[in-house]
């Protein structure tokens, strides 16, 4: 187990905190007072306090102390968001050491990117979900999330399969968020401007509006820019990156009993000049002996390392999506305290009209993509009934329905070396149109049951009932210098229902008002897909042809965990053993094609193994200072032996994204200051051991372990109506990549690799300043 590139880094902040406690000596009888337990919210005032605040979530459906929760959870409230500088879904790897990310382009595809204890799922079939889910305000994602973070009030990362309450696509987990809800009778606000120097800015704004004695409207929006991620060499322009979204929620509470929630928002990306990577490795000469990749980037002018961000491309280079939401819930508490939820949404994400040159340089085997369209639809609709807390017996109980439906066409275009002889085509232009509908309805349950004061049985059940259809149609036209083959057309099509039944059982014991101990048995279930394209590349002629099933992914999980606060509330340790086995497990094997389009095939993994420890601490040593770590340890998570992916056995490695271990820590220190100002100095650190980013047995398609710093300092105003920040992330320019492709588009087998990057592979200096009004 390699500690020793992360030990250095932990030393230091642990100095760092000694020393600033060092400063004020006299704290230490002050950290002495009774912990205090307030809600958090991220709209108040900072208020000193000398324990550990109360956590709560809504994992189980209904609001908890976090401590009561028998699962293995990392919350991130609202003041930790902002002081990690998380602007985007992926940033949230920071924050929780399970949660990791590959690449988050809108070609990633529906399958998501999001993996917890190393497992997740990174497919680009149209009938494909993510391993883990994303809920946000109680309302499933699917294919149709945003990327953009925008007021929220807290995410909750939820390890392990939550196919009880949570459905289909949370094998692996979910991440569970909520936005700032309106506030009855209080008109407020703020305004955030961030400076990136030259590498963008943004502005953020909420605004709080009280109608009447019974409602309030919320109104948060954001513009954001961020520059220079790659660099074309070829035209002399930086990457742009443009984000702008917009979020209303409106609530009428007209009793005490009675409650509705109505949202609406809207999200705009735009994404010139940059294509999805850039050449990290380029060998001197391919497998064919057809290319001279090193040179070649040379003649460009790009000057190829790891740490390279330059490309070259004469291809207009651009991305475009927009997502749209509505969502309305009702909540009605019944005589009896249960309280009866309704949850009704309609979300759209539209992908296009994207182009780019995959092909990395100029000359020839230049590919072409264009994207015209790609649109998803979701209609869901979730009823359920909660009973009253604190009682005996508490349960939830509901039905759920979702129908979503996927479009998209693809124009390749692949352009091989004009100086060849006329017997070689000119160009291969391939149209493809694909769609896919998927239709879940369930009845779900779980109960808990205290047959002592201070044991407790935690049963539930899911029903699921899938159904899954696709169609792909092909058209591939082949032109040479006088003339033009017949197009050839293919069609593909399949469809699949599938039943299971998921669910947890377990056991929850309290020590005392400090200790907990629990242990469940889970039971997930992720739907299948439909793969077309499988077919209809293999086919040698046109012709119409039946999709391959892909199965549907069935984790079983088994977890044993304590919840302890010790130190009178100065220190939280959640501790958690678990040990998942995934039944096909849903994989893809990409390749490029002999005339070098990227062919990705997807597929069952007959079994996969996760198994490991976490550990998330929360500490107020002093009452100027906090301190967060979360640890991850994540043991097997490699494929069987002898299993191949593009003719390599990788049987023994480990899954993409997926490192051994884990561990994100941060403290912040404030001094008070004449005046009732408050200064503040805060860091962060992510240490992660080596992670593979493509299936090749190389070396070169995995990133090194290493150590990711960040510093902070704010000022805050009196009665919080200003604060400005100066912070640094990334201090040592470390280039992460987000993924890595083999080998380089264009340049054939035995060319190298190129690194997809994010605005995270950079270092990062800026400014924010906030006004609250």
């Amino acid at each position: 187990m390699r500690i020793h590139a992360y030990r250095p880094a932990i030393g230091q902040l642990t100095i760092l905190a000694m020393s600033l406690a060092a400063i004020q000596p006299a704290l230490a009888q002050e950290a002495a007072a009774p912990a205090a337990e307030t809600a958090t919210t991220a709209t108040a005032a900072p208020q000193r306090n000398t324990g550990i605040e109360t956590v709560v979530v809504t994992a189980q459906k209904r609001t908890q102390n976090i401590k009561e929760v028998p699962l293995a959870i990392t919350v991130v409230n609202a003041a930790q968001l902002e002081r990690a500088g998380v602007k985007d879904i992926g940033d949230l790897a920071k924050t929780a050491a399970a949660l990791e990310f590959g690449d988050q382009s809108s070609t990633s595809g529906p399958g998501g990117s999001a993996s917890i204890r190393g497992i997740g799922t990174a497919v680009m079939t149209t009938s494909a979900e993510g391993s883990v889910g994303v809920v946000v305000d109680g309302v499933p994602q699917g294919s149709t999330a945003s990327g953009l973070m925008l007021d929220l009030a807290r995410v909750e990362v939820l390890r392990g399969p939550q196919g009880t309450l949570f459905g289909k696509n949370a094998s692996a987990g979910v991440l569970n968020m909520s936005t700032q809800a309106p506030m009855i009778g209080d008109t407020g606000g703020n305004v955030q401007l961030e400076y990136k120097g030259t590498y963008g800015a943004a502005v953020r704004s909420t605004i709080n509006l009280p109608i009447n004695d019974i409602s309030a409207l919320r109104v948060s929006g954001l513009v954001e820019r961020n520059k220079g991620v790659y660099h074309n060499v070829h035209n002399g322009k930086d990457s742009v990156a443009d984000n702008a979204g917009i979020r209303l929620r409106y609530l009428l509470r007209p009793s005490s009993d009675l409650s509705i929630n109505l949202i609406g928002e809207a999200s705009n990306t735009r994404v010139d000049y940059a294509t999805f990577f850039a050449p990290a490795i380029a060998n001197d000469v391919n497998a064919a002996g057809n290319h001279r990749p090193l040179a070649e980037f040379a003649a460009c002018g790009v000057t190829v390392s790891r740490t390279n961000n330059q490309i070259c491309s004469d291809a207009l280079e651009l991305s475009h999506s927009k997502v749209r939401g509505l969502s309305g819930q009702v909540d009605w508490t019944l005589g009896d305290g249960s309280t009866l939820t309704s949850i009704t949404a309609w979300r759209e994400r539209n992908v296009g009209p994207n182009s780019s040159g995959i092909d990395m340089s100029l000359g020839y085997d230049k590919i072409r993509n264009l994207t015209p369209a790609q649109e998803a639809k979701q209609f869901s609709q979730e009823l359920r009934i909660a009973s009253p807390s604190g009682r005996q017996l508490e349960y939830v109980a509901g039905l759920f329905y979702a129908d979503s439906e996927i479009d998209k066409q693809t124009i390749t275009t692949i352009q091989p070396n004009p100086a060849l002889p006329a017997a070689v085509p000119r160009s291969i232009v391939t149209d493809t149109t694909e769609h896919a509908r998927m239709t879940t309805r369930a009845v779900f349950g779980q109960a808990t049951w205290r047959f002592t004061p201070a044991t407790s049985l935690v049963a539930g059940l899911r029903y699921t009932k899938d159904a899954v259809s696709a169609d792909y149609h092909e058209a591939s036209t082949v032109n040479f210098a006088a003339f033009s083959v017949p197009t050839s057309i293919k069609n593909a099509s399949g469809e699949t229902g599938e039943t299971n039944v998921s669910g947890k059982v377990g056991l929850q014991h309290t020590l005392s008002k400090q200790a907990n101990v629990y242990a469940t048995l889970s039971r997930g279930y992720k739907g299948p897909q439909v793969d077309n394209s499988s077919p209809v590349s293999a086919a040698t002629v046109a012709g119409t042809y039946t999709g391959k099933l892909v199965n549907p992914e069935l984790p079983t999980s088994v977890e044993l965990g304590t919840k302890l606060s010790l130190l009178d509330r100065r220190l939280d340790v959640d501790l958690a053993l678990f040990h998942t086995k995934i039944k096909d497990f849903q994989e893809q094997n990409c390749t490029l094609t002999a005339v070098g389009a990227l062919s990705c095939i997807p597929l069952n993994v007959p079994e996969v193994t996760s198994k490991g420890f976490e550990a998330d601490l929360r500490a107020r040593p002093l009452p100027q200072l906090q301190l967060g770590l979360s640890m991850a340890v994540i043991l097997d998570t490699a494929y069987p032996a002898g299993f191949i992916f593009d003719g390599q056995d990788v049987g023994g490695r480990r899954l993409l994204y997926s490192p051994k271990q884990k561990v994100t820590a941060s403290a912040d220190y404030s001094w008070d200051l004449p005046g009732e100002y408050e200064l503040r100095l805060g860091g962060d650190l992510v240490y992660k051991s080596r992670v593979r980013y493509c299936n090749s047995i190389d070396d070169n398609c995995s990133f090194r372990g290493h150590t990711i710093s960040s510093l902070r300092l704010s000022l805050n105003a009196p009665d919080n109506k200003w604060s400005a920040q100066l912070y640094a992330r990334n201090l040592n320019d470390t280039r992460v990549p987000n993924a890595i492709i083999y080998p380089l588009p264009g340049k054939g087998a035995g060319s190298g690799f190129a690194y997809g990057l994010g605005e995270n592979s950079f270092r990062r200096v800026g400014v924010t300043v906030d006004y609250r009004f």
